[in-house]
């Protein structure tokens, strides 16, 4: 089977998501099992596919386009998706059986759908979020966001030959916004995330040497702009705590200055994008993982938390409750002081955050990547047949 996964919102040549991983391990399988898979994205974002995917074919959307330096200013990422859509029209010319939409956004879901209608083959798109489902987008930006995710709705609902969702909370959220556009349901399936367990390891306390790690995009629904008062809750009672946020976004410019503002630097390290190898052994070096956000399509980071045996504190969210149950320390959603008595309570308590961090890494396990990527891939098997 030939599969052209579709990646064309990334548009740096340092961020590596949570996404884009979890279609990297998908597509080592697949191509283990003896199927050709490539991936379509900008020539920006060929170096992280390269890197991560060396099994797979690299297509260049656009040749162009680069907003490396510029992650803040999410308006320069426009121009490149309107160019990515444009050569959606022509190339590719030929060779592929399924064409994969990796989110719905209109720059993946446009372009997968001209270029299987021209092919002649069978598309669709997986549901990592419904962005109408969420409260906080506001702005023109998020406009525009939430229009093109009514268009792909639209498109998905007439045309589509699959739509998965990553959650019974985000199939939810889907069907609600169908039925708010008067579609006919689609039949969703809800395929989950998965995790390469290998990847991750635990690390004795005498090893450990650092405090929290917060991984994730640095963005406000991802509690970014919490996480400056739930730290500074946690430096008034425990001093020398420390602090590791990894990752890249545009609000991380932002974040580091309200850190600064309140004299927060003191042990607490931005690292931005960092490659996989150190992003693992940060995770093994910590005490216990952190996640602030306002919502989530699965929990990707906190899926992570769990493989590198951490105990976890979370505001609670649904998603969280259906696929992490049990084993998350929960707080009320934007409840910080709870978030840093949380934390407090955690790292005063070695016993527990290791029966935490046990408990934790025996979930996880049910989401190994190799048997999810096969099971996802039967069933994309079964639509190339028909």
């Amino acid at each position: 089977m030939r599969i052209l996964l579709v990646h064309n919102t990334l548009n740096d040549s340092v961020s590596i998501s949570g996404v884009l991983r979890e279609y990297v391990n998908m597509a080592r399988v697949w191509v283990a099992d003896g199927h050709t898979v490539d991936f379509l994205a900008g020539r920006v974002a060929q170096a992280q596919l390269r890197e991560l995917a060396p099994e797979c074919g690299h297509l260049s959307s656009d040749d162009f386009f680069d907003a490396t330096a510029q992650l803040h200013q999410t308006w320069r990422h426009f121009p490149a998706y309107a160019w990515r859509c444009l050569s959606a029209l022509r190339r590719p010319q030929t060779g592929y059986d399924l064409v994969y939409a990796t989110c719905p956004f209109v720059v993946e879901t446009y372009c997968a759908r001209a270029i299987a209608r021209r092919l002649g083959v069978p598309w669709g798109v997986k549901i990592q979020h419904v962005l109408g489902a969420q409260t906080q987008r506001t702005g023109f930006i998020n406009r525009l966001l939430l229009w093109g995710e009514k268009k792909s709705a639209q498109w998905a609902s007439t045309e589509a030959a699959f739509v998965y969702c990553l959650s019974p909370v985000v199939a939810r959220d889907y069907r609600a916004l169908e039925e708010r556009l008067g579609l006919t349901p689609s039949d969703t399936r809800t395929v989950g995330s998965s995790i390469d367990l290998d990847q991750f390891r635990s690390l004795p306390e005498s090893e450990k040497k650092h405090d929290v790690v917060f991984l994730g995009r640095l963005h406000e629904l991802k509690g970014v702009f919490d996480l400056p008062e739930v730290w500074a809750q946690v430096k008034t009672a425990r001093p020398a705590a420390t602090l590791k946020v990894i990752g890249e976004g545009p609000h991380r410019t932002a974040v580091m200055d309200r850190f600064a503002a309140r004299n927060l630097m003191d042990g607490v390290e931005f690292t931005g994008g960092i490659g996989d190898d150190d992003k693992n052994r940060l995770l093994a070096e910590a005490r216990l993982g952190l996640s602030l956000s306002s919502e989530e399509g699965w929990g990707l980071s906190v899926n992570e938390y769990l493989a590198s045996e951490l105990p976890v504190v979370a505001y609670d969210l649904p998603v969280f409750q259906e696929v992490f149950p049990d084993v998350l320390h929960s707080v009320s959603l934007g409840d910080k002081t709870a978030a840093s008595w949380a934390i407090l309570e955690l790292l005063a308590d070695p016993a527990v955050r290791e029966a935490m961090g046990r408990q934790g890494r025996e979930l996880a396990q049910r989401y190994d990547y190799r048997v999810m990527a096969r099971e996802e891939l039967r069933h994309l098997e079964a639509l190339g047949k028909s």
